[in-house]
């Protein structure tokens, strides 16, 4: 009898032992506690999915990334975003990128999808966005950061002119034409940090693209030449109505060629032996233009074409008041998400975003 009992309870242990090992002990395992429903929610999954059993990455992290904000200083950062959101990750990494960075001003281009613009800004608590209405399917954006950025107005400037080439020198009449149907979308902003406040008028712009650096006023039809009557429309606008406000000018000039001051483009605002406009203005990002290509906001990682510096900021000389204690660069993105160049291009953009920071 006492050798039955006890082959009995070794069966039954060992029946015990097979209905009871493999069920709860891995699933509470796996991830530290973070697994419920049967499945890994919270820490054990985050972005991109369970990889390796507990693999608790999130590829939208970016530890490199710097966090710029500064609750008494002004940032600006201007980024043509390529055909927003060119990839099903796009919103991912530059939802993830723009909370990061905590700039107070976001100024896109090339926004191709206006609603999932909206519902990217929708899921940032602490950003609001106004759209454009005049510039088609590439449009733009202006996000900007409810804690410290009112904004008051907007109004998009030469929208009721002609997006024709007609072919006379009067280049005013079809101002629409030499922005591309793109009209400049100007921004009344007020900026406060609770001690300072100042107000401050965005100019948002997107040249025309292409072409090259040779201004011929005898092609009305020319890439450069009206890149060249845009900046003219330009200058004249801020001079004539904005000359005792604090302007910006910013976005994607396309000045193709060479990269300097005396290109036909950025003329106007920055050739002072040729243009009496370009004393009143000043590119805050100058040093970038005259450094190393490396230093260029467009690289040109899938492309045949010379790494450019296309991306600018453009102050007015009521703005030169804040400028000694400025700063300007170019956010490198393969440094700042730790992905490949291609990546960067195919993901997220081929331009990676200028910014301009100041302390009011």
């Amino acid at each position: 009898m006492i050798k039955i009992t006890n082959k009995f309870i070794i069966l039954f242990f060992i029946a015990l032992s097979a209905c009871g090992g493999g069920g709860g002990s891995p699933v509470t395992g796996s991830s530290g506690g973070d697994n419920t429903g049967g499945g890994n929610t919270g820490g054990g999954n985050t972005g991109g999915g369970n990889t390796g059993g507990g693999n608790t990455t999130n590829p939208y992290e970016f530890p490199n990334a710097i966090v710029y904000g500064l609750s008494n200083q002004v940032e600006v950062i201007t980024w043509n975003i390529k055909q927003f959101p060119q990839h099903s990750t796009t919103k991912d990494y530059v939802k993830n990128l723009l909370e990061k960075w905590d700039a107070d001003i976001y100024f896109f281009q090339e926004i191709q999808s206006e609603s999932e613009l909206v519902s990217m800004v929708n899921s940032m608590p602490n950003y609001s966005y106004v759209v454009d209405e005049e510039s088609g399917n590439l449009g733009f954006a202006l996000v900007y950061k409810n804690q410290y950025v009112t904004f008051n107005s907007k109004n998009e400037l030469w929208a009721d002119t002609s997006n024709s080439d007609d072919g006379d020198s009067d280049y005013e009449n079809n101002a629409s034409y030499q922005f591309a149907d793109r009209p400049p979308m100007e921004n009344y902003l007020t900026w406060s940090d609770g001690n300072k406040t100042m107000n401050l008028y965005l100019i948002g712009i997107h040249y025309k693209c292409c072409g090259d650096d040779s201004y011929d006023v005898n092609d009305t039809s020319d890439e450069t030449t009206r890149r060249h009557h845009a900046s003219l429309l330009l200058t004249s606008h801020i001079l004539n109505n904005r000359a005792n406000d604090n302007v910006i000018v910013l976005g994607d000039f396309n000045n193709v060629g060479s990269q300097s001051i005396d290109n036909p483009t950025l003329s106007p605002f920055t050739d002072q032996d040729n243009f009496d406009s370009a004393s009143s203005f000043k590119l805050t990002d100058v040093n970038i233009l005259q450094g190393p290509t490396s230093g260029y906001s467009w690289q040109g990682w899938s492309s045949s074409y010379s790494a450019a510096h296309l991306d600018h900021i453009i102050i007015n000389q009521n703005m030169l008041t804040y400028d000694a204690s400025s700063t300007s660069s170019v956010i490198s993105l393969p440094t700042e998400t730790g992905v490949s160049n291609n990546d960067v291009h195919g993901k997220i953009s081929d331009h990676q975003p200028v910014m301009y920071r100041f302390y009011p």
